[in-house]
């Protein structure tokens, strides 16, 4: 019982009292004069509550000069009450729309990307995703992220979701199941291990994306369950060894793991080869024919099972494979539509 009475609860009881006790005079006075329209409760509580939300219908007044000064402490507790209402309102506004902005409400995307932490590195792995044309979840604990993030992308496609990156109860809210890839990647390699055995104890089933810069500790993210795992170093090197001796083949292989966001840009994508798809059953030389012809894509490999197959001889194209093709946006959408 001693809990009941708290001071927020105090100031509400002392208000209801002393509405009360108005209510009451109000009725007392008014009965003195044969004009009254107030006789009793009921009527004092309707031209209170009339007074009080600043409809004034007019029906319901006191005539005495007691009744009246009663009556004016209504009128001026209605500025009270009409400002409390509007602050109120103001504020639960302002808080639902700060809450939606950090993502409190969650996100039905399904098939989407997360993105656990913000960076200028992150940064631009978001614009190509979104380039794409995929969606996105942002994990994010910097609240200065969320403004930037938020003015940067579509909300259509991308999702910021602001809470501490070890609370992994929150992490349901990006719908971290259903995703098809988690990226990850902290100062060091030993931050990014023990957050991955938390990720995985939380969520066995994520699949992700690791970036490393000690390469040694691949293993251990394979042992995990990470199948993707990329060294900083090697695929830095490899590429400023080709600019060094194959510029031109350095500056198309470039272009092709970037995103299209134009027709004429060029890049490889992966198609799903699924039920219905005329490729099944097919040749892989007699597909790779095909497809230059009529949409002039050119296939270059074949994923099945994890597995990739780079251009393969004799090898028959079955459903559930990936098909890895060079083709240009519009390429690909011709392409998309002459499968079925």
């Amino acid at each position: 019982m001693k809990y009941i009475f708290t001071k927020k609860n105090n100031w509400i009881y002392l208000t209801i009292i002393i509405y009360y006790i108005l209510l009451q005079l109000l009725v007392y006075f008014e009965n003195a004069s044969d004009k009254s329209n107030i006789h009793d409760l009921k009527d004092a509580f309707w031209y209170s509550i009339v007074t009080l939300t600043t409809v004034g219908y007019g029906d319901f007044y006191p005539v005495t000069f007691a009744g009246r000064a009663v009556g004016i402490l209504f009128v001026v507790g209605s500025l009270g009450v009409l400002s409390y209402i509007i602050s109120k309102l103001t504020d639960n506004i302002r808080r639902y729309m700060d809450y939606k902005k950090q993502g409190y409400f969650g996100t039905k995307m399904e098939g989407h990307y997360i993105i656990i932490g913000w960076s200028s590195f992150t940064n631009k792995i978001v614009e190509q995703i979104i380039n794409a044309n995929k969606k996105v979840v942002v994990i994010t604990n910097k609240r200065e992220d969320v403004d930037l993030i938020k003015s940067s992308y579509p909300t259509k496609n991308c999702f910021v979701l602001y809470t501490e990156l070890n609370d992994f109860k929150s992490y349901v809210k990006a719908n971290i199941d259903k995703a098809k890839r988690v990226y990850l990647e902290f100062e060091s390699d030993t931050d990014t291990l023990v957050f991955a055995i938390n990720l995985k104890k939380n969520f066995p089933n994520v699949k992700g994306v690791i970036v490393l810069n000690n390469v040694e500790l691949k293993e251990s993210f394979k042992y995990l369950g990470f199948d993707f795992i990329v060294s900083k170093d090697d695929l830095v090197s490899k590429f400023v060894a080709s600019y060094i001796f194959e510029p031109f083949v350095a500056l198309y292989t470039e272009d092709l793991i970037a995103t299209s966001t134009n027709e004429d840009q060029t890049d490889i994508v992966q198609l799903p080869v699924e039920k219905g798809n005329k490729w099944i059953g097919t040749d892989y030389y007699d597909a790779f024919v095909s497809m230059k012809k009529e949409s002039n894509c050119i296939l270059i490999g074949v994923t099945r099972d994890g597995t990739i197959f780079k251009n393969p001889k004799d090898f028959i194209i079955k459903e559930n494979d990936l098909l890895l093709l060079i083709a240009n946006v519009l390429e690909k959408q011709n392409l998309k539509t002459s499968m079925y």
